[in-house]
């Protein structure tokens, strides 16, 4: 507690708390810049001051002598004993951050480290600019280290290197804190109400070729956040008001001829000794190499990437061997000597000679691993790039050019250091390999697509997903490439991912099928247009665009049905049972009944679960859905499992047997805990608050909807999103909220009239009339269910019996507040109403 001082003390309890600065100084009645100076010990409280704080912050009445010492200053003159067990002593508890462990040691830097602090200390936009292989990442994450107690919402570092399209910025940034766009509402709008009150420190690592993107959202996000501050990285400044800008120095080298003890005191010269030591453990610095490390260090600048690919090679030469090498390979061409800088052209230099130590082989595998984005795994590395891959990727590791990404699960994955993959591109793109590259990498996630349809279907579904999520950018690489060059195989892959767009980004999957159904030629290969067709109905369906959903799965089922493929058919069956809402029951029985026969035939036990279970559903036969539940479950796929199971949850909940609910509710869980699937645990928040909202439990109702709400709007799922918007009106207005509840059901029922959802706007007006109930509107609550019920008759959906009891309750009320006539005549009137008629109405007045 003596090494901790007040001001970092008054911080971390502000932040524990939650509060802004501008929060707590109005609760202490000061100045914000007198609570910075207190916070940055610039300035010691006044008695009173303190004594506020005492009771902000329930420091018993006893101890506020000491805390008042505390606070002043007096710390040091206390006793161990006086000070341990002061209920006020916070933890050093692990502050929030996604910094990634260092692998290596860090070298040298405090002068400049002493120098980026102190500029953060003046500036909410630091920029350390400088060469590529400077160092610029090491030394953000070392500083984002040393601020994270200054930091209570965390140090959060972003990586760019990987991403290409500026538009994905602030998705890239957003996805860090786990957001992403939501319906009608940009990614960055969200972002900025996030980081609106958070006192973070955010790390944008590789800027360089996304300036223009940066600038502008840096600027919204310092513009609207007032305690973030930005730490960026990049080889071009931003050149942006507000900026404060450090170049980044190469590592410190000594002088000519200086002694071994002198040399040895050098940022460079330890950099390339612990490198080389950790290359060739016997190695060590002696007075016969010193000059020759120096050199070494003097070629490459002091830059430590290049001082490393230097040292890695200590293993097989000796230092003055590594100099000549240098020194030989040290050329660019003349024309331009004069406009590369010259820690541009050392850096050059440095790969160029790397690359001459390879061997032919060795060059072509490196060169073809550069078709990787966000990484690579042996395996694929061994089928895009041929040849002995687990040999090669261990030699490149040795040599730094290639380095550990992270494990996940049994798979390791590879990643280059960006400035090796841009140099390694630029070999690809003159050797005359790279088209045929490329199709191999197509060809390959091509394959791993096929792979993955049906693995997500079975017991590795959590593994699988996994891998797909790490190879999205290798996806969208792929499917690029597709675009310019395989129409054939972007409708493949992209139809094969359906169930991964679902759970990663419904946008994202919908923009790729949009493209590929459109491209000229697409009609020329049937199967895989019918594949995309039914991947594509699906997307709708969730993206509330029922129409064009239909229209996408009748077609699907046609191309299949002609082509003679009988599990494309039962797929396409599935997919209009789902998306053509306005065919009676009896239509879409046969849908499903057509599916299970088909099913049986070819012997497919998970399509026939799948019918059985929307069988079951429409009949009305809980046997089925049970059925189904259990015979996914044998197969492996819980997730489908789940689904199926939630069905049964439903049922029972509006049937009012919230006991057998529950009960399948919690096995849902038990069932579903590992699978990390987003979509289905927006549907478990779902049916956990309706079970709270009919026990009248609003605050657990209220928080499991806002939860479904905020996943569903980052998967871009819409039809989740406004389930869920218009439950929350239902609890604000069983809650007594009737303001809150209006809105939402004013908004919601808007939504649902834009998407054509009979259903959606159905439901939402009989809470609206609910609403007008408690307003003394009777008739215009009569006329509301009036037109609800004319709804329900003509799509045959019977309201559930817990939903009837509600009505019932609504028209007890009209017809004890107007008479008989004014009651039927209202109720008659709204039941000649049409949609878009009965949404004005509802919302004509409050």
């Amino acid at each position: 507690m003596a090494n901790l001082s007040f001001g970092e003390w008054l911080q971390r309890r502000r932040g524990a708390e939650g509060w802004t600065q501008k929060q707590l100084a109005q609760k202490i009645n000061c100045s914000i810049s007198t609570l910075r100076k207190l916070e940055s010990e610039e300035r010691r409280p006044s008695v009173q001051v303190v004594e506020r704080l005492a009771v902000i912050f329930s420091i018993p009445q006893n101890e506020h002598k000491s805390f008042l010492r505390f606070a002043r200053g007096d710390w040091q003159a206390f006793s161990n004993e006086e000070t341990t067990d002061a209920p006020w002593h916070i933890s050093h508890a692990a502050p929030a951050s996604n910094l990634p462990a260092s692998l290596s040691s860090f070298v040298g830097r405090k002068k400049e480290q002493v120098e980026i602090l102190n500029l953060l200390t003046k500036s909410r936009l630091v920029t350390l600019a400088g060469v590529g292989g400077i160092g610029k990442t090491r030394i953000s994450l070392q500083i984002g280290n040393q601020l994270l107690r200054q930091y209570p919402n965390g140090v959060w570092f972003v990586a760019l290197e990987s991403l290409s399209d500026p538009t994905l910025l602030p998705q890239t940034v957003a996805s860090v804190f786990d957001i992403r766009e939501a319906p009608n509402r940009p990614v960055l709008e969200i972002l900025i109400n996030m980081l609106r009150e958070k006192t973070i420190l955010l790390i944008l690592d590789n800027c360089e070729h996304l300036l223009d993107a940066c600038a502008q959202l840096i600027t919204a996000l310092l513009t609207n956040c007032p305690n973030l501050k930005i730490l960026s990285t990049s080889r071009e400044i931003l050149n942006m008001e507000g900026e404060a800008t450090y170049y980044l120095p190469s590592l410190s080298i000594p002088e000519d001829h200086a002694s071994l003890e002198k040399t040895t005191e050098y940022a460079s010269i330890q950099l390339f000794a612990q490198r080389a030591a950790s290359a060739r453990s016997s190695f060590m610095m002696t007075k016969e190499n010193a000059q020759t490390v120096l050199e070494i260090c003097r070629r490459m600048d002091g830059i430590p990437l290049g001082i490393e690919l230097a040292a890695a090679h200590i293993n097989i030469l000796g230092t003055k061997e590594i100099l000549k090498q240098l020194n030989e390979s040290f050329s660019l061409p003349s024309t331009d000597s004069r406009i590369i800088l010259p820690r541009h052209q050392t850096m050059r230099a440095s790969l160029n000679w790397s690359w001459g130590l390879l061997t032919a082989s060795e060059q072509v595998f490196l060169r073809r691993l550069s078709v990787f984005a966000g990484g690579w795994t042996l395996e694929s590395a061994q089928v895009v790039c041929e040849g002995n891959a687990l040999n090669w990727v261990s030699a490149l590791l040795k040599k730094s050019l290639v380095m550990v990404h992270r494990k996940t699960g049994d798979q390791t994955r590879y990643r280059f250091h960006e400035i090796v993959h841009q140099y390694m591109r630029e070999r690809l793109l003159e050797s005359g390999e790279e088209e045929n590259i490329r199709t191999r990498h197509l060809q390959y996630f091509l394959q791993l697509s096929e792979q993955a349809e049906t693995a997500l279907r079975g017991p590795t579904q959590v593994e699988w997903m996994l891998r797909l999520n790490d190879e999205h950018y290798n996806i969208r690489v792929a499917l690029e490439w597709a675009k310019r060059n395989d129409v054939e195989a972007g409708l493949y892959l992209s139809g094969r991912l359906h169930r991964f767009w679902e759970s990663f980004d419904v946008r994202e999957g919908a923009r790729w099928l949009s493209g590929f159904l459109q491209a000229p030629g697409s009609k020329s290969y049937p199967l895989a247009r019918a594949k995309a067709l039914c991947a594509q109905a699906w997307i709708m369906f969730w993206a509330q665009e029922f129409d064009q959903a239909y229209v996408d799965g009748q077609e699907s089922l046609d191309l299949y049905r002609a082509c003679g493929d009988k599990i494309g058919e039962i797929d396409a069956l599935f997919a209009l049972g789902v998306t053509d809402l306005k065919a009676p029951t009896e239509k879409v029985i046969e849908l499903y009944n057509q599916a299970l026969i088909l099913s049986k035939s070819i012997g497919d036990p998970w399509r026939q679960a799948y019918a059985l279970a929307h069988l079951g559903g429409y009949k009305n036969i809980p046997s089925q859905l049970e059925e189904a539940a259990a015979l996914f479950e044998k197969i492996g796929d819980l997730e489908a499992s789940s689904e199926n199971m939630l069905h049964l949850v439903m049922r029972n909940m509006l049937n009012g047997n919230l006991e057998a609910a529950e009960k399948w509710l919690d096995k849902v869980v038990r069932v579903s805990h590992n699978l990390n699937n987003k979509m289905l645990e927006t549907n478990i928040l779902q049916h956990y608050g309706c079970i709270a909202s009919i026990k009248g439990d609003y605050k657990r109702a209220r928080d499991d909807f806002h939860k479904s709400l905020e996943i569903a709007q980052a998967l871009g799922n819409r039809m989740v999103s406004l389930w869920s918007s218009v439950r929350l009106g239902y609890v604000a207005l069983q809650d007594g909220n009737l303001k809150e509840a209006y809105d939402i059901f004013a908004k919601t029922a808007q939504e649902f009239q834009k998407d054509v959802s009979e259903t959606g706007v159905v439901f939402t007006l009989e809470g609206m009339a609910g609403l007008k109930i408690l307003v003394d509107k009777h008739e215009r609550a009569a006329c509301l269910i009036g037109w609800a019920d004319m709804m329900r008759q003509k799509n045959n959906d019977p309201r559930p019996f817990i939903e009837q009891a509600d009505v019932d309750q609504i028209f007890a009320a009209c017809r004890a507040n107007i008479d008989e006539v004014a009651f039927s005549e209202a109720y008659d009137d709204g039941k000649k109403m049409t949609l878009d008629e009965a949404v004005a109405y509802a919302l004509q007045e409050r």
